[in-house]
């Protein structure tokens, strides 16, 4: 598609917004010829297109490495829709969102039901477990799997849930899961990896956390302490509905690149 405007419309300015480094995820998930592949198509992109954007610092510097290619600071940000309120989920649950058919997606939730989940039920015996964003066909007596879902049924959940658990191990670019949650005053408890280059307002909500034990730990807290931990978290959106909502961010990218 590149060199098809760049041939016929030269006149046309190409902008490359990148979500994250696809030849990073490809290393890791797909075979060698799939990567090697995606890293030659991935670079073509990033040279030829008039203007390049990275999702954070971390992303800027590893396409200059790999690429030798300068890009443009736009963060992911979300646009937040008036919610309808729903009839609430009569359970207690945590909740974890997105495709079981990715496998960073897969790795996370495995974790969850593996590891997580029974030693959580035998402090709390009838806390569940919501899965969205669908491909999850597997049955676990915690699991309540809602598939995919419409935008207003995800933040009817995730505002009735104890909080959003993302321990994520691989990834790349930030998670609009977690930017999602963090604007709509969710309790986010996340690895570093999964909350990699989010600014923080503050810590503890959110909580980032990487060995088992502790998060088992943070999570039993969270749900012990559940209303004041969501009173803190409903106070710092503010700071992240403004640092992430797409409108002002796309506001101040034209703005200061004079596009």
């Amino acid at each position: 598609m590149i060199f098809f405007f760049k041939i016929f419309f030269p006149k046309i300015k190409i902008i490359y917004i990148s979500h994250s480094i696809e030849s990073e995820i490809r290393e890791k998930y797909s075979n060698k010829l799939i990567y090697f592949l995606t890293k030659i198509l991935e670079k073509l992109v990033f040279q030829l297109s008039d203007l390049s954007t990275s999702v954070s610092s971390r992303e800027r510097n590893k396409i200059k490495e790999l690429y030798k290619a300068k890009t443009i600071f736009l963060p992911n940000g979300i646009h937040l829709n008036k919610i309808q309120k729903q009839k609430k989920i009569k359970a207690n649950f945590i909740i974890y969102t997105g495709s079981y058919l990715y496998k960073p997606n897969k790795d996370a939730i495995d974790y969850l039901n593996n590891f997580i989940m029974p030693e959580l039920r035998k402090k709390i015996p009838n806390l569940k477990l919501v899965l969205t964003g669908g491909g999850f066909d597997q049955k676990f007596p915690w699991v309540i799997n809602k598939g995919i879902v419409s935008k207003n049924e995800l933040y009817n959940l995730l505002q009735s849930s104890k909080c959003l658990c993302v321990p994520l191990k691989f990834g790349s670019g930030t998670r609009i899961k977690i930017i999602e949650a963090l604007c709509l005053g969710v309790i986010v408890i996340s690895s570093k990896k999964g909350i990699e280059g989010i600014k923080l307002k503050a810590s503890n909500p959110p909580f980032i956390v990487d060995n088992k034990k502790k998060l088992i730990n943070e999570i039993l807290n969270i749900i012990k302490n559940n209303k004041k931990l969501k009173y803190k978290s409903s106070i710092l959106k503010k700071h992240y509905l403004k640092s992430y909502s797409m409108k002002n961010i796309i506001k101040r990218f034209i703005n200061e690149n004079k596009i």
